[in-house]
């Protein structure tokens, strides 16, 4: 019975750091929800800083899933301010 206890406590203690670890994780990458207004050639984050694009395909995300916040040409484009 002592064992049983043991290894009960044991796994209980091994599933609460393993999740307050992965909770704890560092998230790294592009997040679409941090996207205020896309260009052509990056982004303005939800904080107003600039980003360009790390990869073509975060671009092509965002446009197919806010077109309407998405804009084709660069965002220094004089002809569209």
């Amino acid at each position: 019975m002592k064992t049983l206890k043991l290894a009960l406590a044991a796994a209980l203690l091994l599933g609460t750091v393993g999740t307050v670890g992965a909770a704890n994780a560092a998230v790294i990458g592009f997040d679409i929800g941090n996207v205020a207004i896309g260009y052509s050639d990056g982004y303005y984050d939800s904080g107003h800083h600039w980003h360009k694009w790390a990869r073509h395909s975060d671009a092509l995300a965002y446009q197919h899933a806010h077109g309407d916040g998405y804009h084709e040409w660069r965002h220094d484009d004089k002809n569209h301010h």
